[in-house]
């Protein structure tokens, strides 16, 4: 493996700088229990403590950014998926709580 082949192994991590950063602001900015679910009637239906809501899109964040970072092309595209899910769960966090 080159050095090159080696370097674009690791970037998928890189994509879990934003989810980091956007956590990190999230601790200031949101309230301390995050709403985590949506009911049918569009009410909140499940309510998390801020402590284990930001953190979570981080962990399926690294979660994804391993998986992208393996060399078979089936590994990479559920591991960039996955990432996608990671930014999904942050974006539902801050609309739904700001």
């Amino acid at each position: 493996m080159s050095v090159m082949e080696d370097k674009k192994r690791f970037l998928p991590f890189l994509l879990v700088i934003p989810l980091i950063a956007a956590a990190a602001v999230g601790w200031f900015l949101l309230p301390d229990e995050l709403i985590a679910q949506i009911g049918v009637d569009g009410q909140p239906s499940k309510v998390w403590p801020k402590l284990l809501a930001l953190p979570l899109p981080v962990a399926v964040g690294v979660l994804g950014a391993w998986f992208a970072s393996f060399e078979e092309k089936e590994k990479r595209l559920s591991g960039f998926l996955v990432l996608a899910v990671a930014a999904a769960i942050t974006i539902f966090n801050f609309v739904m709580n700001l």
